[in-house]
Order: structure tokens, then C-alpha cells, then sequence
């Protein structure tokens, strides 16, 4: 697995900047994978918004092993 999400944390701390990319743990904890944020495009509805995990690194593209 791909060390993306680490290596632009570190570099965003190095920036001085206060911000970290969202990650999710699978079942196991040992799987990081990326979670996109959702939010509700109408907020009139009381459903909530869905939880969506990338199925592959959006920097570099590598697969995430199956949880």
C-alpha cells in the first residue's frame, strides 16, 4: 500500500498548515483507506449522506487492498 497520505501530512505540517487528510480504519484497524467527504445537497431532506471510501489512492492511483 501506498505511503501518500502520510508523506502530504507530513508536508502539510511542514507548511505550517492546520490540516490532515480524513482517513477511515477498516474492521481489521490496520487498513487506512481515504474517506470522501459528503454532504447533504439538500438540507430540507432528513436523510443523511452517505459514507463513501476510495477504492484506489486519489494521488497516485494504487488499488487499496480489499478490507
Amino acid at each position: 500500500m501506498c505511503d501518500c497520505i502520510k508523506e502530504i501530512d507530513t508536508k502539510l505540517k511542514e507548511q505550517g498548515r492546520n490540516t490532515q487528510i480524513c482517513v477511515a480504519f477498516g474492521m481489521s484497524g490496520t487498513i487506512n483507506q481515504t474517506m470522501v467527504l459528503t454532504v447533504k445537497a439538500d438540507d430540507t431532506k432528513r436523510e443523511k449522506p452517505v459514507k463513501i471510501f476510495a477504492a484506489y489512492c486519489p494521488f497516485c492511483g494504487e488499488k487499496y487492498p480489499q478490507t
